[in-house]
């Protein structure tokens, strides 16, 4: 399987103000550890985001490589990691 390249991931505001467009669906939520610490960054309900894909992020490319059991919150990894 080829690993797709997410290119609309985005971290969301507190305040909740990187989100102005109305949405249908519900987003994805993913957690990019590097180890040293990690983030949560929010796909939109239009983005399919699965196991194997990759997007990058500050510079980096990560690769999504599981989910945290019975969340449907996914976890992503630098993929030179």
């Amino acid at each position: 399987m080829r690993p797709r390249n997410l290119n609309r991931a985005r971290p969301v505001a507190s305040d909740g103000s990187d989100w102005s467009a109305a949405r249908e669906g519900r987003v994805t939520v993913v957690i990019a550890d590097s180890g040293a610490s990690a983030e949560v960054l929010v796909f939109p309900p239009d983005e399919p985001v699965e196991r194997g894909a990759e997007f990058s992020y500050r510079g980096t490319t990560w690769v999504i490589t599981g989910a945290r059991r019975d969340s449907g919150i996914l976890v992503a990894e630098p993929a030179a990691h």
